[in-house]
């Protein structure tokens, strides 16, 4: 889900050079009240989901979640599902610690057909605003540093497919390939 303010939309699409307003009338954006996102809003939001599907981790960027898990409170959501061992809330960090493994598990998915999303505008834009930006020992993640657009919902992407991948990995335990009885170190 992309989201938006309504006030000053067909400017913002305007000023960006991008058709907000024409992807909001498709549904392909959503719009909320007022000139910005409110924390109470996006909290009201994710309660309704969180009633009606089967949400088993959201991941979200730490460094301002101290403001939105009032509004989550506020909203409905017990305190063991906001934080701790069973909470469906997941910190996610930016930088290239946690960001280069949730990459190397999106590309796995997108290479190996794992993925469908129907020619969504809004993500094939954010995909193509996208860069990867390495550092000296080979971690990875995405950067907007050679473009001027919006990225948000590939790194949203990114966060989702490596709270996704640590979900199967923690359900698998003591896996390794020397459990495989076809794995070898030498060439076949």
């Amino acid at each position: 889900t992309f989201w938006l303010p309504a006030e000053g939309l067909a400017e913002k699409a305007r000023v960006d050079r991008v058709p907000y307003d024409v992807w909001a009338k498709q549904g392909f954006l959503q719009t909320t009240p007022g000139k910005s996102i409110e924390y109470e809003y996006v909290a009201a939001v994710l309660y309704e989901m969180h009633r009606t599907l089967t949400i088993r981790k959201l991941a979200f960027d730490r460094w301002n979640f101290r403001h939105l898990k009032p509004w989550l409170q506020k909203a409905g959501f017990r305190d063991d599902e906001i934080e701790g061992d069973t909470a469906i809330f997941q910190e996610f960090g930016q930088g290239f610690q946690s960001m280069s493994p949730a990459l190397r598990t999106l590309e796995s998915m997108i290479l190996n057909g794992q993925i469908a999303h129907a020619g969504h505008p809004v993500l094939q834009m954010c995909a193509a605003n996208a860069t990867i930006q390495a550092d000296p020992a080979g971690n990875r993640k995405l950067s907007k540093s050679k473009s001027h657009g919006r990225i948000d919902g590939m790194v949203a992407f990114a966060m989702a497919a490596g709270v996704a991948g640590e979900a199967v990995a923690a359900a698998l335990p003591g896996l390794s390939p020397w459990d495989d009885p076809a794995f070898s170190l030498v060439p076949a």
